[in-house]
């Protein structure tokens, strides 16, 4: 887990029982830590645990019957649903990510839904949701996935999320590119300080991707505050915000920043920028609105994105 933990992040619901979903996932992991740093009663549902320190309820988000038992016997406060099927590429088939991500998110919502008072819900989206764009998506933009399975589970879930406006109180919560220590090794960051580590060429594109990086810190403070304002909401209904940094960065930038935190720690990386061309269908922009997150949620990015690359190295260099 990263070194970089904002202990007040979940202050507001200090005291309260939340219960997550994908506490043992990247995301969810720095959820849960925010949660028991500010002494929220964290009860996490899944197939594994997540944090020490949470209470742990075994179950498959598809298992209608083990769910709306956990549900009713937690009785939460407030819900995050951060579980994501198929984040890392190939792990699951389609049909099987569609199963979890449509069917446990209604499964997940009907528990709720059933209870004396239903709990405020935070539903973690993706930008995969949206079709390709040149230019930065709003959250009324096209729900086109492009050349993404991952993509299209996630909407089919905020879909689901949808159905359930007129009974529950959702904030849905559509992050871009989160980075930060505990991001799967396949992933770039952590690709690219271990292959350095190795002394192995690291064979890249020219970089000229845009991207939104937002620290993992950062993000889970965003989906507090987007909790605390569905918590205050009077009646059931639907928000949907982008969450992002709201700054462009290309891939070549981020690499070299992160090229220039290994150097500082002993490690001399050899960069070979422009040898690997670009995927089939890979979109050059990749890039949130965030006018209405920035107008909606008393919340704004820490983590500068030096100091997110430099707590990254240092955290993988010492695994």
């Amino acid at each position: 887990m990263t070194g970089i933990l904002s202990a007040d992040a979940a202050a507001p619901f200090a005291g309260q029982r939340v219960l997550l979903t994908g506490a043992s996932g990247f995301l969810g992991g720095q959820i849960a830590q925010q949660a028991l740093a500010a002494g929220v009663e964290l009860h996490e549902l899944g197939r594994r645990a997540g944090a020490a320190g949470a209470s742990f309820h075994h179950a498959d988000l598809t298992d209608f019957g083990a769910v709306a038992r956990v549900v009713a016997e937690v009785c939460p406060d407030a819900v995050i649903h951060c579980a994501a099927p198929g984040v890392s590429y190939g792990a699951m088939d389609f049909a099987a990510m569609l199963a979890v991500a449509a069917g446990g998110t209604q499964t997940l919502y009907a528990a709720c839904a059933a209870l004396a008072r239903p709990p405020a819900i935070v539903h973690v989206g993706s930008g995969f949701e949206y079709a390709a764009s040149d230019l930065p998506v709003h959250e009324d933009a096209a729900i086109v996935p492009s050349a993404s399975l991952y993509g299209a589970a996630k909407a089919a879930a905020s879909t689901v999320a949808g159905g359930f406006a007129t009974s529950l109180r959702i904030m849905l919560l559509r992050p871009f590119h989160i980075y930060g220590a505990g991001e799967a090794a396949r992933r770039l960051g952590p690709m690219l300080i271990a292959q350095a580590r190795a002394g192995e060429r690291v064979v890249l594109t020219a970089g000229a991707q845009q991207r939104d990086f937002l620290h993992v810190d950062d993000a889970a403070r965003c989906i507090w505050a987007g909790l605390a304002l569905a918590g205050a909401a009077d009646r059931p209904g639907l928000t949907v915000l982008n969450c992002g940094s709201g700054s462009a960065i290309t891939l070549r930038h981020f690499i070299e920043q992160l090229g220039a935190a290994l150097r500082h720690a002993g490690v001399t990386p050899d960069l070979a920028l422009g040898e690997l061309p670009y995927r089939a269908h890979e979109p050059m922009v990749s890039l949130p609105d965030i006018t209405r997150l920035r107008a909606t949620l008393d919340w704004r990015p820490r983590i500068a994105l030096e100091q997110g690359i430099a707590d990254l190295v240092q955290r993988e260099l010492a695994r």
